[in-house]
């Protein structure tokens, strides 16, 4: 985050000093402080939650710790949190987990989800998450601080990589490309044009294209029938997974 803008002010003239309207009249910067920005860090490692919390212990972020979905919802039941940093596992049960409590109970919260690669398919994965951002194992402290402050900002830290290839479904509607499942995605969530073009850094003329064209693929007129559709080509997707695993 940028350093806190400076408010113009102007200081009293010392006692018995002559006036001056050059002085009297010239405002002065006076730095304003930043207001805190709590950082909740959820991972079932603590030397891993550790790291990130010494990384982000540089003001304005004041981060805290939990090890649980639990205890993370606990946390931010009792003080809400401007950023939520997710592992791969908590103590209890898995990052995704956690998130999608996060994104349904505090959906004000920026979820930044650490992935284990920069893959394509991992970046997809924490977007339809509803990740803000995301971290990777390799990041220093600058690149881990520049992520936070992106999630916060609204920036685009996981955009849909060009040219990734489509995901084959065994017969029926044509493939969706690789950007068509993320619209679809957040299509689900209910996020509207305007909210998935923020989100992805895209315009909402080429959004509505995308969405259009998921319509058109999947063979249905309205948002509101892409659930079973949505689950059924998920279905198929698994499948082939497990067959491929087979052979």
């Amino acid at each position: 985050m940028g350093s806190a803008p400076a408010a113009d002010v102007v200081l009293p003239r010392p006692a018995g000093a002559p006036r001056n309207d050059a002085h009297d009249l010239a405002p002065r910067m006076v730095p304003v402080p930043q207001a805190p920005v709590r950082v909740l860090i959820a991972s079932r490692s603590p030397a891993w939650s550790a790291g990130i919390a010494s990384f982000l212990a540089v003001p304005p972020f004041v981060p805290e710790c939990a090890y649980t979905v639990g205890g993370a919802l606990a946390r931010l039941a009792a003080a809400p949190a401007s950023a939520v940093v997710v592992d791969h596992a908590l103590a209890d049960a898995p990052g995704a987990e956690l998130a999608a409590e996060v994104r349904r109970r505090h959906p004000e919260a920026r979820l930044v989800l650490a992935l284990p690669d920069d893959g394509p398919d991992a970046r997809l994965a924490a977007l339809a998450a509803g990740a803000s951002g995301h971290l990777l194992p390799t990041w220093t402290r600058d690149a881990v601080v520049d992520a936070v402050q992106d999630a916060l900002r609204g920036a685009v830290a996981a955009p849909v990589p060009a040219g990734a290839p489509a995901p084959r479904r065994r017969g029926g509607p044509e493939a969706l490309t690789e950007q068509e499942r993320v619209v679809l995605r957040l299509m689900r969530q209910r996020l509207t044009y305007k909210e998935i073009a923020l989100r992805l850094g895209l315009s909402w003329h080429t959004v509505r294209t995308h969405a259009q064209s998921v319509l058109r693929k999947s063979g249905v007129h309205s948002r509101r029938d892409l659930d079973a559709w949505d689950a059924r080509l998920a279905d198929d997707v698994v499948a082939e997974t497990d067959l491929a695993g087979r052979a």
